[in-house]
């Protein structure tokens, strides 16, 4: 698990909308490493850097073992631009806050803690999409923001493959506000979506019904949907 090029590219369109102002808590879902892609990438760091208002770091170099035991954790980049970090996962895995996104429950404490809460590489492993994303509803802050890259066309990769349709509905049925959607075709397909929670309620399963059998919880105001792009 860990980030991409395409992920730096994701993170500065963010702040180029204005959907990162004043975030300052950032938490993964899934302890993150730094890809070669992403160590590679010196230009969209530097723009990082710029952005952020941070001076440049030593991150690593990329070292031909993509996401191998030795590749640099994500931390060092998080904290270079000026988050404080947190990640979840299994069983305190790479000195995380152990919680098992199947079963388990957010602790009081973190409960809507985080300014950014980002999905690379991790929820298509787990079987209870249903918990998982709660996990990251409660740990996102009212005006949060949810980022998700997950698969949408791999034929072995994880548990689950997702659909545009899955996160329109994720956001319909929660009334989040949608940043962006996009896809990306190059290899593997994968759906890259930015989400921002805008109401301190419980967290709604999406289901997807005819809407004359849909339960009372489920029916939020539609909301517009902007049409999936392909950012450049």
């Amino acid at each position: 698990m860990g980030l991409r090029r395409e992920f730096l590219e994701d993170l500065l369109t963010l702040k180029r909308l204005g959907a990162l102002e004043n975030a300052r808590r950032v938490a993964e879902i899934g302890s993150q490493q730094l890809g070669d892609s992403f160590l590679a990438s010196t230009d969209l760091l530097a723009q990082a850097y710029q952005m952020f208002r941070q001076p440049k770091v030593e991150l690593g170099a990329p070292s031909g073992a993509d996401f191998e035991s030795s590749a640099p954790p994500s931390r060092p980049f998080w904290t270079a631009i000026g988050f404080e970090y947190a990640t979840i996962d299994l069983g305190g895995y790479r000195d995380s806050i152990p919680l098992d996104l199947n079963t388990d429950q957010v602790p009081e404490k973190l409960r809507q803690q985080f300014d950014l809460v980002v999905n690379i590489g991790t929820t298509e492993h787990v079987a209870n999409q249903a918990q998982a994303f709660r996990i990251i509803h409660d740990l996102t802050k009212m005006g949060g923001l949810m980022f998700h890259e997950v698969p949408a066309g791999s034929w072995n990769h994880g548990l689950i493959n997702y659909t545009p349709k899955f996160f329109m509905l994720l956001q319909k049925q929660n009334d989040y506000e949608q940043v962006y959607l996009q896809e990306r075709t190059e290899g593997d397909m994968f759906i890259r979506v930015a989400l921002r929670k805008r109401l301190k309620r419980e967290f709604v399963t999406p289901l997807d019904v005819p809407p004359e059998i849909m339960p009372l919880k489920h029916r939020q105001p539609w909301r517009t949907i902007r049409r999936i792009t392909r950012l450049p």
